[in-house]
Parts: structure tokens; C-alpha cells; sequence
């Protein structure tokens, strides 16, 4: 990586400052903005020997309560998973070979085999990689991302739904990735949206170690750029303004500038009005939308039904057009 990307990425001294010094729990973790970028990040990034030991064994269990999923964690992300195949078709559809990266609990792979796609996935966490293997028979690795995992031009299309945040070298990875995908491939890249955040979490639930990098829709497409990604023209209209982005490749994007200091300016605004305004709006709204949620998951997988039923009853389901409520939202 260049010095400039690097800078761009990490940000010298007199480019940080301080938004927040506790994580979503109230432990403390720091976290800086970089004003010449907008980008924001945890303080310091952690080495890739303390993401491996976190996310091999830890992370599942802190973030999630369990070691694998429970039923109805898993019927919420069958349907968050169907609803952006559906909502996707046109891109989806024509890709015969799908690599999940952070392949979580398994869901998206499940569908994607069902609808007649080779799919493999690699996940880091061990529990949750073996759930995938003895619960469904999905080809999943335990593994972090290794350059040498696959060969290049291997997939149609690669998926990383809430893994970019979690990456200490976001620029690095794409870049590795990006070399799996056949010519015409496409990559799906979603994260959880800073700017949205602010807008309805409550004060202090905004940052937690697991997320290195905070991204807007400005810096995710940033970083994409200085991977030597640019956004799909087929999808750009659908994504404007979200942080989940079908990107392919094109070395030409390197070229997109680094500086965005009206940028940096407007997150620095958002997070202070968050710090400073207590708990977000339509919080009694959000509740009741929660358990609402709640009590449909209920209903949906009471009784003896197995993982796989439940996938199977989401599978049917699929092509109808439907977007229930929630569906789409970020865990």
C-alpha cells in the first residue's frame, strides 16, 4: 500500500479528534474522526494477532449471547437475506459461483444453493462454521481472508454483508478479494451506515471494538475507490445514499480524490448534535416495531421445526416480491 493511501486510511495527528472514549456498553474504547477524510476509526487498530483470537472464539459469544445461532436469529437473517436476493435479482440471478465472505450463521449461502448456485463461504468464528458445515452441509471454512484461500477469477459474484467494519486494513482486503472475481464479477459490500446510526441509536450506542472503521456513504465508496473499485451502474440508482454497494472492478477509480473535509465537517456536526441530544428519535416507535418483530419470529419458528425447515419455509417464500417490514435493516 502507498504511503498516500496509507495516510489517507489512518490519518496523522493533527488530522484526528476525539468523538467518543467509550464503546456501547460504556467500556472504554476511543474513537477518532479524521477531518481530512471523514473516515472513522477506533484508536489504536487492533493487530490482526487480537482480531484472530477475538473473532476465532470471542466475538460470537460477546456480541450475540451464543456460540451458534438461535431460531429465530436465523429466520431474521433468512428473511433479511431472501429480501436482498429478491430485491437484487438482476445482478444475483446471472452469477453461478458465490463466495460469502463472513459467512456467518449460513443463511445467504443456504438460499443461493437453493436457487441452484455453487456457494462457499469462509467464517472465523469456529462455532459458527461448524453450525454452517453440520447444519446445512455448506462448504464454509474456518478462516480469516488469505490471499491464498482461491485462486483469482474464481466467482461470479462475492458477498461481505457486515464484515468490511470489522477489517483492520479495509483497503488491503478489497483489494485481495476483488482478484477472486471472474471478469464482469461483482462484489456486495454492506456495512452499518455511521450517518444513520447517529440518527437512531441512542446516545453512547454508537461505537464497539468489533467495528475498527465507522463508514458513511461517502467513505465507503472512498475506500472501495482506493481498492480500485467503482460502483455498478446497474445498482448505483437503488444504492444512492445506503451503505450496502455492488461494486466491480476497475482500476481507473484509484484516481477518485482523497480529501473531503466538507465531508469530515458534516459527520463531526452529526456526532456532536448525537452526543449532545440523549436518546434518538421515535425510540417508542422502534420499540414497538421491535416487538412486533419479535412476536412474528415467535410465531414463525415455535414448535419442532429444525434450522433447515425454517430456511426451507424462506425459500418458498422467495420471488413473491414481498419486503417485510425490517427486513432489509442492519443487525
Amino acid at each position: 500500500m502507498s504511503q498516500t493511501i496509507t495516510q489517507w486510511l489512518i490519518g496523522g495527528p493533527s488530522d484526528l479528534i476525539e468523538v467518543s472514549n467509550k464503546d456501547r456498553k460504556g467500556k472504554p474504547l476511543r474513537t477518532v474522526l479524521n477531518l481530512q477524510t471523514g473516515l472513522i476509526r477506533n484508536d489504536p487498530i487492533p493487530t490482526d494477532a487480537e482480531l484472530s483470537t477475538f473473532y476465532s472464539t470471542d466475538y460470537r459469544v460477546v456480541y450475540k449471547g451464543a456460540s451458534i445461532p438461535r431460531k429465530r436469529q436465523a429466520f431474521r437473517n433468512f428473511r433479511r437475506a431472501a429480501a436482498h436476493i429478491d430485491e437484487f435479482a438482476d445482478v444475483i440471478a446471472p452469477a453461478q459461483s458465490v463466495l460469502d465472505v463472513g459467512a456467518g450463521s449460513g443463511e445467504f449461502l443456504f438460499l443461493v444453493r437453493a436457487i441452484g448456485k455453487s456457494g462457499v463461504g469462509l467464517e472465523p468464528n469456529e462455532g459458527y462454521s461448524r453450525f454452517c458445515r453440520e447444519e446445512y452441509g455448506l462448504d464454509v471454512q474456518t478462516s480469516a481472508i488469505e490471499s491464498s484461500l482461491f485462486n483469482q477469477a474464481s466467482f461470479d459474484l462475492i458477498r461481505l454483508n457486515h464484515v468490511l467494519e470489522h477489517l483492520n486494513d479495509p483497503i488491503k482486503y478489497l483489494s485481495m478479494i476483488s482478484n477472486w472475481l471472474k471478469p464482469g464479477g461483482v462484489l456486495y459490500v454492506e456495512v452499518p451506515n455511521i450517518e444513520s446510526y447517529c440518527m437512531t441509536k441512542s446516545k453512547g450506542g454508537l461505537f464497539h471494538y468489533g467495528h475498527i472503521f465507522n463508514y458513511s456513504p461517502s467513505t465507503l465508496r472512498a475506500v472501495a475507490a482506493l481498492a480500485g473499485l467503482k460502483e455498478h451502474d446497474l445498482t448505483m440508482e437503488r444504492s444512492k445514499g445506503s451503505t450496502g454497494v455492488f461494486f466491480v472492478a476497475d482500476g481507473s477509480a484509484r484516481s477518485e480524490v482523497l480529501e473531503n473535509r466538507a465531508h469530515a465537517e458534516s459527520l463531526k456536526t452529526l456526532l456532536e448534535s448525537h452526543a449532545s441530544n440523549g436518546p434518538a428519535q421515535g425510540v417508542g416507535t422502534k420499540l414497538l416495531r421491535k416487538l412486533g418483530t419479535s412476536f412474528y419470529e415467535f410465531v414463525n419458528t415455535r414448535g419442532n421445526k429444525s434450522f433447515s425447515d425454517i430456511g426451507s419455509q424462506v425459500v418458498g417464500q422467495m420471488g413473491e416480491g414481498r419486503r417485510a417490514s425490517g427486513a432489509m435493516r442492519s443487525p
